[in-house]
């Protein structure tokens, strides 16, 4: 009995069990995974969000972008590290949109515990001035004859742009990028026609592209319409937009004590006032949604998104 007992001892001593929360959590720096290329909107708070870490988490954080694949890599990249709350996905619906897509993607958009929302992405959609394209009215007046605009984008934005065109009774064709910067690039190179992309974008795009109307839940604030004038917001116009959350998440195992953590934390990051500023200075919003809060926004508009897919081309 005494030589089993050991046996079962070192057997439980070997055995996984469940994931649990370290007290010193964290103890060490943070590897922070942004699923898009560099210079995108993403990649912008995740820096800007970095600046603020060590007074809120103690830890400094390693950003890494890990591209491609519409955000999809990055998810996978995050699946496969241990759920102890050191690699953290700043993440869009992008990348879950894509996910249900395409089912050879490796996982599904609920493989992960969200942490936090930190934003709402007020969608625009820009043209390049004099194209024709680059004011509303008289896109909206185009004849039912002529071609639709080609609108370039990640999957979430252009979700939100396919829904209010929709709404709007604008025809619109649709092209998949896996990043902001792949179709703001197409955009200039002539590519496509318009870009759907974020309002920081919007300003860093000045003097290249004109805005032409914001398709987001929300009209721009006044400081907003000083830069980049009174854009068109799609409320005025009789329909209702569509915010696109970015959000903080972790492998799904990750203990619900490390992840309340972590949402505290982000909230902590947000409301310092360096972070504040610069977010402002970039046209940005910060709308920050705890945990409990964040999760149940992320699954009621995983739903809402599963049955719009069939908007997308």
């Amino acid at each position: 009995m005494k030589a089993l007992l050991l046996c079962i001892a070192a057997a439980a001593a070997i055995l996984p069990g469940p994931a649990r929360a370290d007290a010193a959590y964290p103890d060490r720096t943070l590897e922070w995974v942004v699923p898009f290329g560099p210079g995108g909107g993403s990649d912008r708070w995740a820096r800007i969000m970095s600046s603020a870490a060590i007074d809120a988490f103690g830890q400094a954080w390693h950003v890494r972008n890990r591209g491609g694949e519409e955000g999809r890599l990055g998810w996978r990249y995050m699946l496969g590290k241990p759920p102890d709350g050191y690699t953290i996905l700043q993440g869009s619906m992008t990348p879950a949109i894509a996910a249900l897509r395409d089912p050879a993607s490796g996982f599904s958009p609920e493989e992960v515990k969200i942490a936090a929302f930190i934003s709402s992405i007020k969608t625009h959609l820009v043209a390049l001035p004099d194209s024709g394209f680059d004011d509303w009215e008289k896109l909206a007046a185009r004849p039912a004859s002529a071609p639709p605009p080609r609108i370039g984008g990640t999957p979430a934005v252009l979700l939100a742009a396919a829904t209010g065109f929709d709404r709007l009774g604008v025809p619109a064709a649709l092209h998949i990028y896996s990043d902001t910067g792949e179709a703001v690039s197409a955009l200039l190179a002539g590519e496509v026609d318009m870009a759907a992309v974020s309002t920081s974008t919007v300003f860093s795009l000045a003097g290249r592209a004109s805005p032409v109307i914001n398709i987001g839940a929300r009209d721009n604030t006044p400081a907003i319409k000083e830069k980049i004038g009174d854009v068109p917001w799609i409320g005025a116009l009789g329909a209702v937009g569509i915010g696109v959350p970015r959000w903080v998440g972790v492998h799904p195992d990750t203990p619900d004590e490390v992840v309340e953590r972590i949402s505290a934390g982000v909230g902590k990051v947000l409301a310092d006032k360096s972070v504040v500023k610069l977010m402002a200075r970039l046209g940005e919003e910060i709308h920050y949604l705890p945990r409990d809060a964040a999760a149940a926004a992320y699954s009621e508009l995983l739903e809402r998104m599963k049955e719009l897919l069939d908007r997308m081309p």
